[in-house]
Order: C-alpha cells, then structure tokens, then sequence
C-alpha cells in the first residue's frame, strides 16, 4: 500500500546529479550524451517534472536543462556525489516532506520514479531502489527531506565522500527493483545496450 506520495498532489522537491566525471565514457560530459535522440539527462529530468523545486548539481551542456532548475556546483567542483546531494540541499529554501535524488545516467528514470512513488515508506526515512543481490541504489531513492538535511549535518565535510557515508544511517525501505529500471550508463557498451533497448540500434 502506497503512502501517498503517488498522488499528483504531494509536494517534492527533486535534485539531478549531472556532474560526473564520465572517465568510463572517455571523460565527455556525461549529462549531455545523445541516447536514443534525446541527451542522457532528460529521462531523468522528465521523471522529476513534478517537483516544486528542481535542483540540478554539477557543470554539464545538455540542452534539456529547464530554465527554472536552480544550477549549482559541488565545492570543490568534481568531489564526488555526496558533496553534490548536499550542495543540491543547501539550494533549497522551503523544502517540501519529500525529496528524490537521481543520477543523470539513469534512461529507465521514469519507471525508477513511479516505483519508488507507489512504495510506502511507512514511518521510514525514504525509499530507495535495490537490485536483486539488495544493493541500493542510493541516487533512485525519495528520501524524507528532513532526514536528508539530518544526515548532510551529521556528515559534515562531504568532500570525497560516498553516498553510504552520507545515507547508511538512515532507516530506508529498499525497494526490489528489475535492471531494466536502474541499469545506468558508465561505459559505451551500457550506452549500446540501451540504444537498443529504446528503439534506436538493431544490434542485439
């Protein structure tokens, strides 16, 4: 049973990581890669349409970036993704209950951002998407947003940190999910396998 945060109604906020360095894809700026006609970045960017505020962390050139996303950067710039949610956080002025985080590389972000609105968190901390072997998937999750503020204070400096430094204290519901859903984009052979799956390369 859902906890609400389906209906079109409940407030989110939501921050798009896009500042990666994208070293697996020869150092390109990641956000703005073309997949499947469209640059990586706007999947995740349609999922999170809704949010009353858009905070998009990190320098990229994709096209797709709305002109009412607030564009901030990590400090330093390139510290790694637990700097970027906390940069992300400190853009926001009037916080909605929910906040989702997600990655740029991420094509099925749709489908990630419908499971994890369906998902009751119950009197959790948030929701979080997990691969079979449990991984989570700490940048498909909707976290509660006064948690999220908790855990960057607890942390302190989250220069070169990790997202599990940064959550791993946090009571999260995780959320089974299929690979089709989370599978992100770190290498050109990702980048062919979902240019097939959307459609847009014969090759098996």
């Amino acid at each position: 049973m859902s906890d609400g945060s389906a209906d079109p109604a409940v407030v989110f906020d939501a921050i798009v990581l896009v500042g990666g360095a994208g070293s697996r894809l020869g150092g390109v700026d990641k956000a703005a890669v073309e997949l499947a006609g469209r640059s990586l970045v706007s999947r995740p960017l349609e999922a999170v349409r809704d949010a009353r505020t858009l905070v998009v962390v990190g320098d990229t050139a994709a096209p797709d970036i709305p002109d009412r996303a607030i564009r901030v950067v990590e400090d330093p710039p390139g510290s790694g993704p637990a700097a970027a949610t906390v940069a992300g956080l400190r853009a926001i002025e009037e916080p909605a209950a929910w906040t989702y985080l997600i990655s740029c590389d991420v094509p099925g972000a749709v489908g990630a951002i419908q499971l994890l609105a369906e998902a009751d968190a119950g009197d959790s901390d948030g929701v979080v998407l997990a691969e079979p072997d449990g991984r989570l998937q700490w940048l498909l999750g909707r976290y509660r947003s006064f948690a999220l503020y908790d855990a960057a204070e607890q942390l302190g400096d989250a220069a070169d940190r990790s997202m599990r430094a940064l959550l791993e204290d946090l009571d999260l519901v995780p959320v089974p999910a299929p690979e089709e859903v989370w599978r992100d984009v770190d290498t050109w052979d990702d980048h062919a396998h979902w240019t097939h799956t959307l459609g847009g390369d014969p090759r098996p």
